[in-house]
């Protein structure tokens, strides 16, 4: 997802970037005019957590407190329109994330009114207009649940000096910051296909539609749960300001089209995986990708991986991925076996695929960490093996674990990003606040 503010935590923790990029690099860097941008706006948006800022939370959740923030909101996405940035699906998200991190709802209807206008008034979107549209959901649902996420930490964080019984809560955060990774890897590689060979990879952005609101909305609602339990009154901006962000998935959700998601998943369903249930792909052959690249057939080589070996480095496997990922691969036998029937399955097969593919997406995040260098965090499969745990658990599957290492090793990097001012995204941002 896109990177604002100081700097990434990743800039000392890169390998030399790979001269292709990996399908699933988390670490390849942004374009730097869409990072400036980035701290430009955020700059402009001021500090949050500031009452007397007419863009931070207390204004935004007082009657009347968003006509200040419309204003800057379109000058600024116009002016990203006119830079050319949306051209590129990664870059456009990544200069224009502060917006959504500022304001749910505002931002995602300011981001995606300026794109439908920039293809002009008249005749059919073309179809890639729609599916970036369709894919601001998702990046605008990661952002702003990483937003309550963070604030929640820092709760938690400043009230156990008084109330030490709060750092329970330190458990349940590290599982929702292991499913904001997720929403995050399954966003970042959903957009990157977009960009790299827009003719493959519909159902793995349909599964982004799917899955990521289901998850944002867990994670806002913890969130409040969080800030409420560590003595944050009805009153207190925070409170207020996740909780009018919660109220707002439901909006961002009938934007996505989610019948338009089921039924592109349940028409990938038959021919999702090909003999022996996944399908090896060649990797891209040029820094702007293969147009004949199948992201699907990606996507399943790395669950065939991971069930072989784990997603990492083959000689080093990480302890319980590959019992996670061999129940994963006895779910996708059973939804692309020649003995299913669609017209039976209905939406509920299709959502499974989509939580599917987000395991695929994240085990290849860790792999491609692993394997090309980028963060220490990502490389070290603590995050992925709980993300896989977490949807094993969604999926009704035969449970496994508890991983206790990896729980306590994403606890670690939750509360080290934390003492960092640092944000809980993929690229772990330092931000300005």
């Amino acid at each position: 997802m896109g990177v604002s503010g100081q700097g990434s935590l990743l800039r000392d923790e890169r390998a030399a970037a790979p001269a292709v990029p990996p399908p699933f690099h988390a670490a390849a860097p942004l374009p730097p005019a869409a990072a400036r941008r980035a701290r430009r706006l955020e700059g402009l948006l001021g500090d949050p957590r500031d009452r007397a800022n007419p863009y931070g939370h207390h204004a935004l959740t007082l009657p009347g407190g968003l006509p200040a923030l419309s204003g800057i909101a379109a000058s600024e996405v116009r002016s990203a329109g006119e830079s050319g940035y949306f051209g590129g699906a990664e870059a456009l998200v990544a200069a224009l994330r502060p917006l959504f991190r500022r304001d749910l709802a505002l931002g995602h209807a300011t981001v995606t009114g300026a794109l439908f206008a920039a293809d002009g008034p008249d005749g059919p979107m073309p179809a890639r207009t729609v599916e970036l549209a369709r894919l601001l959901g998702p990046a605008a649902l990661s952002a702003a649940a990483g937003t309550a996420l963070r604030a929640a930490v820092r709760a938690v964080s400043e009230g156990e000096r008084k109330t030490p019984g709060l750092s329970r809560w330190r458990a349940s955060l590290a599982r929702s910051f292991a499913d904001l990774a997720a929403c995050e890897s399954l966003t970042a590689v959903a957009l990157r296909s977009l960009t790299r060979s827009p003719g493959t990879g519909q159902a793995l952005r349909a599964a982004a539609g799917c899955v990521v609101p289901g998850l944002a909305a867990e994670i806002l609602d913890e969130s409040v749960l969080t800030l409420g339990e560590c003595g944050h009154e009805p009153g207190s901006a925070a409170l207020r300001w996740c909780a009018k962000t919660a109220a707002e998935v439901s909006y961002v959700r009938e934007t996505i089209g989610m019948a338009n998601c089921r039924a592109e998943l349940m028409h990938e369903l038959p021919s999702s995986a090909g003999p022996g249930g996944g399908r090896v792909a060649a990797r891209p052959t040029a820094a702007g990708g293969d147009a004949d690249f199948d992201w699907a057939a990606e996507l399943h080589g790395v669950l065939d991986a991971a069930a072989a070996h784990g997603s990492g480095d083959a000689d080093r496997p990480v302890p319980g991925q590959t019992r996670a990922a061999r129940r994963l691969l006895a779910e996708r036998r059973l939804l692309t076996g020649a003995d299913r029937s669609v017209a039976r399955a209905g939406t509920a097969a299709a959502e499974r695929y989509a939580q599917l593919l987000t395991v695929c997406a994240v085990l290849g995040v860790h792999r491609d960490a692993a394997l090309y260098g980028g963060s220490r965090f990502l490389a070290s499969g603590a995050w992925s093996t709980l993300a896989l745990t977490r949807a094993v658990q969604r999926l009704g599957l035969p449970p496994v674990g508890p991983f206790v290492e990896a729980q306590a090793a994403v606890e670690a990097e939750l509360d080290r990003r934390d003492r960092l001012r640092a944000d809980c995204d993929l690229h772990a941002t330092r931000i300005l606040w």
